[in-house]
């Protein structure tokens, strides 16, 4: 069996029997607003806590906004400069990884330049054993052959498992209610799926989230959806454990 990466997120790692499964690529999907990028965040920074250096990626945004939304989200979280300082947390924004996006010449696609050798570089560099990649909707969005984006997704999954890292990857679904939810067939990549449900009318303040662990390659897991919030202290999963 293998160890256990604890997410530092309480529910989660109650619902992953213990944590995600040390090397383990898991597509972290859900509809705008859910969290997404701030759940990577904190699963990166409850790691540099605990002395394993983190990557954030972000092919969005730029550093800088990343930073700020975060300390605006988790204001709990006071040593986030001195993490980065200390190279515990790497943050890499849209404006400045070295990944870059091109428009071919005799095409109406558009690729991403140098994704995966960077990507491969950066992780190196920082000795990194977390990685969050936000987000590969935007490859999605932008390359328009189908195959070509497949190509690209199992490229990037391979190389991160040469990396021997546990990374999360967000990714926006489309539709992000249960009962009518369809996953992207390239998920199935991924060595786990947790799904980021948010409830009820999107311009009322009574939207309800939720978690589902949809699959967990290597590990026992809940079967069972759970109710979260974001705090100022972190994401609370309100998670009970199920009865044998």
């Amino acid at each position: 069996m293998k160890p256990r990466v604890k997410t530092g997120i309480s529910g989660v790692d109650k619902m992953l029997d213990g944590g995600i499964p040390a090397g383990n690529q898991v597509i972290l999907a859900g509809g705008p607003g859910t969290g997404k990028t701030l759940m990577c965040f904190e699963f990166l920074y409850k790691g540099a806590k605990e002395g394993n250096s983190g990557v954030f990626i972000s092919l969005e945004e730029d550093a800088e906004n990343l930073i700020e939304n975060v300390k605006s989200a988790f204001p709990s979280f006071t040593d986030i400069d001195k993490l980065i300082k200390e190279k515990k947390l790497v943050i890499f924004g849209a404006s400045d990884t070295g990944v870059y996006v091109r428009r071919d010449a005799d095409s109406s696609s558009y690729t991403f330049g140098k994704l995966v050798t960077e990507i491969e570089s950066i992780i190196s560099s920082a000795h990194a054993s977390r990685v969050a990649l936000d987000s590969v909707s935007v490859m999605r969005l932008l390359i328009k052959d189908t195959l070509e984006y497949r190509n690209m997704t199992m490229n990037l999954v391979s190389a991160l498992r040469r990396s021997s890292v546990t990374t999360l990857v967000t990714s926006e679904l489309e539709i992000a209610e249960k009962s009518r939810l369809l996953f992207l067939p390239e998920f199935f990549l991924y060595d786990g799926i947790i799904v980021m449900y948010a409830g009820g009318a999107a311009d009322t303040e009574s939207r309800t989230l939720s978690l589902e662990v949809v699959k967990m390659r290597g590990s026992s897991h809940s079967f069972s959806t759970a109710p979260y919030e974001i705090t100022p202290e972190g994401i609370n999963v309100l998670f009970l454990a199920e009865r044998g």
